[in-house]
């Protein structure tokens, strides 16, 4: 009787560990005294924080019990805060070491603005840190504020301009659905006990 070949394919737990070790390292190469890089890589552009990409990550920082990791988060939305806007604008991307800050585009990025305020409500509910969320609060206002001009026909949808979102290379504007579910859960999941319009719409 021939022999059986040999089968090295790792079992479905050992490819979840391989997996879960992988994106952990990931996430730490990403890791910066200022916060989440988007990417390790080579490219100097993707070595900023990024509004959107920086929080991604540490969103997924947080679904951890790593310390670092968790730091890291808070890091990354305290960078953004800094470099907030004087209308509101959460950077596009903002690189600390040499200031250089882009909003994005010629009016700026709705998606920026609506996953860092996703971001602060995560960190805080996984962390329970109300004093960190204290000193962001009027970053925050500043962002809803923001967000409210945006929101033309006070509906409860943001109108998005070209060149808005991260797909700033497509020509699309007007009710985006990927930024309205952003802002659907900003308004009815991330501060559910803030009145907002989108909730009255809703309900």
């Amino acid at each position: 009787m021939p022999d059986q070949p040999f089968d090295n394919t790792p079992s479905a737990e050992q490819a979840v560990a391989e997996g879960l070790e992988r994106a952990l390292a990931l996430l730490h190469a990403c890791s910066t005294a200022h916060g989440f890089v988007a990417s390790p890589g080579a490219s100097q552009n993707y070595h900023r924080i990024w509004g959107r990409d920086g929080v991604i990550i540490a969103l997924a920082a947080l679904q951890t019990d790593d310390g670092e990791l968790r730091e890291t988060a808070r890091r990354t939305l305290q960078t953004l805060a800094t470099y907030q806007g004087p209308h509101g604008e959460i950077p596009s991307n903002v690189d600390p070491g040499t200031k250089r800050i882009s909003y994005g585009g010629t009016t700026g990025r709705v998606d920026a603005d609506l996953w860092f305020v996703i971001g602060c409500g995560e960190y805080w509910r996984a962390t329970g840190d109300d004093a960190f969320l204290e000193r962001l609060l009027p970053v925050i206002e500043r962002v809803r504020f923001l967000l409210g001009a945006w929101e033309f026909n006070a509906r409860g949808l943001l109108y998005i301009p070209l060149t808005g979102d991260w797909a700033d290379e497509y020509l699309h504007n007007g009710y985006v659905l990927y930024d309205q579910l952003l802002y659907l859960q900003v308004s009815t999941a991330t501060f559910p006990d803030v009145s907002s319009p989108l909730n009255r719409h809703l309900s």
